[in-house]
């Protein structure tokens, strides 16, 4: 394979890379809390063809010695875009909205902590007992302040959250006493330490006792956080930060981007074959 065709298919290869994740953006864009990726491109550097080493061929020049022959792009970076998404009010008591683009909640699945902006709750039945726990869509337990799984009992009424980010549970017996439980929220400063593990879930690279030693992790407990730049709203969530007219222009240009490719080894076929017919 000469040269031209092996860029032209190596670049291929990568544009596919970008024209999957473009639909992966598409096929979340009603997904609550999804943040979009994006794809950057690099030249893709493999040979280096030294030419013209005597110095009086190479007065003046700036660059490295040698010719450089690429081989194409390649797919550099996968990043995430954590801008807010628009806020889409349901009225629903287990709705809740983070606003703030460095806020998380935190859930907690087989032992692991995890970081979501998807705020549709449920309650599920606690086993062997008289109380519910709250739980994300995919049944992982949502944690509160105390880095504990939050739960009360089955009896409630009411669901309420409070200005400084307490739920208040009222129950059905008015002789009974509201439970008042400070929901657990984490700030990440830098949102390249998180990585997307599916189901709408984010992890940290290392441990979470590594990033709050580094200062990248914080709690926040919002009864002390009152400058208004995290806040909890219920009965409204987070929608997709994907914007589907910006991705379908850029999944226009990267497929036709995929057919110049295609193309160029179309026509670097097309000067083999010629060479080949070409007699001495």
């Amino acid at each position: 394979m000469n040269i031209q065709m092996n860029t032209a298919s190596n670049t291929m290869g990568e544009l596919q890379k970008k024209i999957d994740l473009i639909g992966n953006n598409i096929a979340n864009v009603n997904t609550n809390g999804y943040k979009r990726q994006e794809a950057s491109f690099s030249d893709a550097l493999v040979q280096s063809i030294e030419k013209q080493v005597g110095p009086q061929n190479e007065v003046g020049r700036i660059t490295p010695y040698g010719l450089r022959i690429g081989a194409g792009a390649i797919l550099s970076q996968t990043a995430t875009r954590n801008e807010q998404g628009s806020i889409r009010q349901t009225d629903r008591p287990l709705d809740f909205m983070i606003q703030g683009e460095s806020a998380y909640f935190r859930v907690e699945s087989e032992g692991n902590a995890f970081y979501t902006k998807d705020g549709s709750f449920q309650v599920q039945p606690v086993p062997n007992s008289n109380q519910v726990s709250l739980v994300t869509a995919n049944g992982d337990a949502v944690l509160g302040a105390d880095n504990q799984p939050i739960v009360f009992d089955n009896d409630y009424d009411t669901l309420q959250l409070n200005g400084d980010g307490a739920l208040e549970v009222s129950f059905k017996d008015a002789n009974k006493q509201p439970a008042e439980i400070q929901m657990g929220i984490a700030q990440i400063d830098r949102p390249d330490s998180l990585e997307k593990i599916g189901g709408n879930l984010f992890r940290l690279t290392g441990t979470e006792a590594e990033q709050l030693a580094n200062g990248n992790l914080q709690f926040i407990d919002l009864a002390q956080q009152n400058d208004g730049t995290i806040a909890i709203k219920q009965g409204a969530l987070e929608a997709s930060n994907v914007e589907l007219a910006d991705e379908m222009t850029e999944l226009i240009a990267t497929q036709r981007l995929f057919q110049s490719q295609g193309r160029a080894i179309s026509y670097a076929d097309d000067m083999m074959g010629l060479v080949n017919t070409i007699k001495g």
